[in-house]
């Protein structure tokens, strides 16, 4: 074990064990060098790895505090999809988050990750619309929303528009505009490391990863039957939000 190694230990202990509790502030580089007679440098490697598994916070010019962990807010597991006066919306969660900005709309290359499930080719184009969704009262950002649809589809259609009309995309789909007939939804769940950008919009504390929830839309008829004509990914704060389930006994 190296020493920013053994250092990252204690600190990680004393969090666990209630010595520096969440919020308050851990002592300075000076203080823990003296404490653990290591440099500086393994000081700063200690505390910027407690820092990336999200226990601590530096704040520039004010020191380094333990992270606070509030108690999640709970993601029902919903395999239904309803209807408002909005259109389709597939969580009671969801339904009363608005968009707290004009939607974007651009066209670029298919992300890797999501190539197989659009059934694309590498560097195939896809036409993506993000959106900042949250609270309308507080404008709060919670969820991040980006759908990306296969460019031979979506490009000079209504679903590259900015404002694609009532019941959004889905029901441009389904209705006569594109006639892609009654849609199907198949969800995935997962996390992985936030990117810069959805940080700042969610308003992440170091090392705080995103839940995110991976949807595919397939369409039944016309030209697209049987393709998959978009994917969803939607991000939350994971440090923020949990997915609870019921269990039933059988």
């Amino acid at each position: 074990m190296t020493r920013w190694q053994d250092v990252a230990n204690r600190l990680r202990t004393a969090i666990a064990n209630g010595e520096y509790r969440p919020g308050s502030k851990i002592p300075t580089e000076d203080e823990l060098e003296d404490q653990h007679g290591v440099s500086r440098t393994t000081i700063r490697r200690a505390v910027a790895q407690l820092t990336t598994e999200g226990l601590l916070q530096p704040v520039r010019k004010g020191g380094t505090y333990v992270q606070q962990h509030p108690a999640r807010e709970r993601l029902i597991l919903d395999t239904n999809v309803w209807r408002d006066e909005l259109g389709y919306y597939f969580s009671s969660v969801t339904q009363p988050l608005r968009p707290l900005q004009p939607p974007t709309v651009a066209e670029g290359p298919c992300p890797p990750d999501l190539v197989a499930l659009l059934g694309l080719q590498a560097g195939a184009s896809v036409v993506i619309r993000d959106r900042v969704m949250g609270d309308p009262d507080t404008g709060r950002a919670v969820q991040l929303a980006t759908s990306y649809l296969p460019a031979d589809l979506a490009a000079g259609t209504v679903l590259a528009e900015a404002d694609t009309g009532p019941g959004g995309i889905y029901d441009r789909m389904e209705a006569a505009d594109l006639g892609w007939g009654r849609l199907e939804w198949a969800g995935a769940i997962s996390a992985r490391a936030a990117t810069p950008e959805e940080t700042r919009l969610l308003g992440l504390a170091p090392g705080v990863p995103v839940l995110c929830v991976t949807r595919t839309t397939t369409a039944t008829e016309g030209p697209a039957a049987g393709r998959v004509v978009e994917v969803n990914v939607t991000r939350r704060d994971a440090s923020r939000f949990e997915v609870g389930y019921p269990i039933d006994r059988r």
